[in-house]
């Protein structure tokens, strides 16, 4: 045995290597966790902002069915319950900086309601003269709202969604 290497020099530097290879596979595979658990989180952000504006479509829908059959007597159109509450709750856990905008078609839809309950009262023209396309007689709450968020000084939600987001339009 007096002519066998007796270093360990290959035991330390094999057991560095091992020790070294399991420390990149812990952190490569932590850093991996990290990037998928930001891509799902923003992936499910982005399904929810797609289930908030189909709400806001399915709650114009909403509106006007009842339009149909509180001002015009159409008898045909079913009625459902407001998308509202869908509305409501989405915005609430995933954007609660619509809540107001939210808040605000609310109200809007409200005094759209009574307007359109009043119209059928009265008796609404089935179509109205274009000189009075304009006046605020028959102008409902919810066109006026909807005026108002079409200016160009109302920062739209799909650019909100991409500024919380850290994306780019």
């Amino acid at each position: 045995m007096a002519g066998a290497d007796t270093s360990l020099w290959p035991v330390v530097v094999g057991g560095l290597l091992g020790v070294g290879g399991t420390l990149v596979g812990v952190i490569g595979t932590t850093i991996r966790d990290v990037a998928l658990q930001r891509h799902e989180k923003t992936k499910r952000r982005a399904d929810k902002f797609e289930e908030l504006v189909a709400a806001v479509y399915e709650f114009d829908h909403w509106l006007e069915g009842i339009s149909r059959r509180s001002v015009f007597g159409r008898d045909d159109i079913p009625q459902t319950v407001s998308p509202l509450a869908k509305l409501q709750s989405t915005s609430a856990t995933y954007f609660p900086q619509f809540d107001g905008s939210i808040r605000e078609l609310h109200e809007a839809a409200g005094q759209y309601r009574i307007w359109m309950y009043q119209a059928g009262r009265r008796g609404l023209p089935r179509t109205l003269p274009r000189s009075t396309m304009g006046s605020t007689k028959h102008t409902s709450p919810m066109c006026r709202t909807a005026k108002h968020y079409s200016t160009p000084s109302r920062r739209s939600p799909i650019a909100s969604f991409n500024e919380a987001a850290g994306g780019a339009n």
